[in-house]
């Protein structure tokens, strides 16, 4: 699929060009500083072509778009918000959306098009991509799915935009740029609204009810949950249905052992999947699994029911993202949250030299495509982008849904777990993305993910780096 959608996005591009419909973009060219190589001699060819025809067409030098004229540009969105009224922070962009189209009514229009399981998203923007019918944006976390459309010239360059507001630009966390700035070239191709890291809830009842402390290690925590079993407690009702949990803490559990080196031996060769370090990690999970401290139904647990079944008491640990922070004062049961029951500590290290090192930074970021589109649907688009993800904007977001974001937010959210995330965030000491993002092989991130999925039906770890490896090198 991946080799098909490479030969669609030349083609397609080359229609772009021809037709003159993806002219009139600043095209984008270039790897991030995820995914380190450089890409093909063709690919660098084409973006560097769609790249003069920008520099043409942008010869005015007007990037003020909040001074602009616009005439009923239609603008068409692909995100993964929920829906109305699911959660904060989706409550907070629909809102937003419908008062962006009332403000620009008959100059800008813009329909969503979000959809929130992920699978099914990747599967819709790659066919559009592939089609030459792309969206206006697009929601993505930097890395190897990025990649292609940066290497096709088919994305944007917010520099002299973010030149003509500063203070746009300014308003975001410097740590949070790593998924829209990419080696080896000058630009910033997209903007950051969200960050996280992984963290360790977990429900302090439980813990003083088997005599546990808060586990700091690996080790630890394997004697925490063996303690917690005996006392009949579950120690994780852990889940991967929606196929990225096992990604994540994999990723994690690897920067934990091996600090944020880890991320570019993984990428240019020096360590491989199927090698010793990375079978390593594999087994410590599969041992969680077989020991059942994981619980039983691991594949067929989304990590929407994981976090329902901790917050009514049933496990006393939940590992995931910094956003729960939100979700927990959201969700229909907030007992534990509003008796200040659930705690918050770093995922435990394996090696003591990494516990400050984490997985996390920049994560939901905002693109913007210039594949067929005009200089007029560009800069409303930019509009509208602005509109999402200034510091006041963001702000609003906070109070909606209060978690960790890439802009500087100001207020005070008055949530106590985030005041901890907060603490916990400012003590680290290096962080990377997911690993497979540093791959210059597209196909990476979702051959892992399917890939570690065995270790839940019994597969043996090397089995399972063996697998990953195979897998990838058929999208070499």
């Amino acid at each position: 699929m991946k080799k098909v959608l490479a030969i669609a996005l030349s083609s397609a591009m080359v229609v772009g060009l021809l037709s003159g419909c993806g002219s009139s973009s600043t095209a984008a060219s270039g790897t991030d500083a995820s995914t380190a190589t450089s890409g093909d001699a063709a690919a660098t060819t084409a973006t560097s072509e769609a790249a003069g025809a920008a520099e043409t067409t942008q010869a005015t030098g007007d990037y003020d778009v909040d001074n602009m004229t616009f005439n009923n540009v239609e603008l068409r969105v692909e995100f993964r918000y929920t829906g109305k009224d699911t959660d904060g922070q989706s409550t907070w962009y629909y809102n937003r959306l419908d008062q962006f189209n009332k403000e620009n009514e008959g100059k800008i229009h813009v329909t969503d098009e979000s959809i929130s399981t992920e699978s099914d998203y990747e599967e819709k923007l790659t066919t559009d991509f592939a089609s030459g019918d792309a969206p206006n944006a697009f929601l993505q976390y930097g890395g190897s799915r990025v990649k292609e459309y940066l290497d096709a010239g088919y994305l944007l360059d917010l520099t002299p935009y973010f030149n003509q507001y500063p203070d746009w630009y300014d308003g975001v966390q410097e740590f949070a740029w790593e998924t829209c700035k990419y080696d080896g070239y000058d630009g910033t191709y997209g903007i950051p609204w969200s960050s996280y890291q992984l963290n360790m809830f977990y429900n302090k009842d439980l813990l003083n009810k088997a005599g546990v402390d808060v586990p700091q290690s690996w080790d630890d925590l394997v004697d925490a949950c063996a303690k917690l079993k005996a006392a009949g407690i579950q120690p994780f009702n852990y889940s991967d249905k929606d196929n990225y949990h096992y990604e994540h803490l994999m990723s994690e559990m690897a920067l934990k052992a091996y600090g944020t080196d880890i991320a570019g031996n993984l990428a240019d060769g020096t360590e491989t999947y199927d090698g010793e370090k990375m079978v390593k990690i594999y087994q410590l999970m599969k041992d969680m699994i077989d020991a059942g401290y994981w619980g039983d139904a691991i594949l067929s647990t989304d990590v929407a029911t994981e976090r329902s079944m901790f917050e009514s008491g049933q496990a006393a640990f939940f590992i995931d993202g910094t956003w729960n922070c939100g979700n927990f004062i959201n969700d229909s049961d907030t007992s534990l949250f509003d008796a200040q029951t659930i705690g918050v500590t770093r995922v435990p290290y394996i090696d003591e030299a990494y516990q400050y090192t984490e997985m996390g930074g920049g994560s939901d970021t905002y693109y913007i495509t210039t594949l067929n589109k005009s200089d007029e649907e560009i800069a409303a688009t930019v509009k509208f982008i602005k509109y999402l993800t200034t510091v006041d904007a963001i702000n609003e977001m906070c109070q909606s849904s209060p978690t960790t974001y890439a802009e500087k937010v100001t207020i005070d959210t008055g949530n106590y777990l985030l005041d901890e995330v907060n603490k916990i965030m400012a003590e680290n000491q290096g962080s990377k993305l997911e690993l497979p993002n540093y791959s210059s092989n597209t196909a990476a991130m979702d051959t892992i993910r399917n890939s570690l999925q065995a270790l839940a039906t019994g597969s043996a770890a090397q089995d399972v780096g063996s697998d990953i490896v195979d897998k990838m090198a058929a999208y070499e």
